[in-house]
């Protein structure tokens, strides 16, 4: 199915999912909504979008697929907003340590 057909939820939630199996418990904490989208989820974990990407050699589609970037310009506004939500959510479910 391509990322377009999935919907931002969708994808929002195969990325939450991957950051959970791969870091602590608290990173949703270390995400400033209030940042999104100028810093995204990724640079705000990691530090740099493209150095991240490049280290855990991730496509184009596994990119957009798990929400950590938009396939166009248009599709930010909606995943921007998912992510906030979602981690607005986390944040409150695990208060910080």
């Amino acid at each position: 199915m391509a990322t377009a057909q999935i919907s931002a939820a969708a994808r929002v939630a195969a990325g939450v999912d991957h950051l959970n199996r791969t870091l602590e418990a608290g990173w949703p904490h270390r995400v400033d909504v209030d940042e999104l989208p100028f810093r995204d989820v990724i640079s705000q974990l990691y530090g740099d979008f493209f150095g991240w990407r490049s280290r855990e050699s991730w496509s184009d589609e596994s990119v957009f697929a798990a929400g950590f970037d938009a396939p166009t310009l248009a599709d930010v506004p909606e995943l921007t907003v998912e992510w906030a939500r979602r981690i607005t959510a986390l944040q409150a479910a695990r208060p910080a340590a």
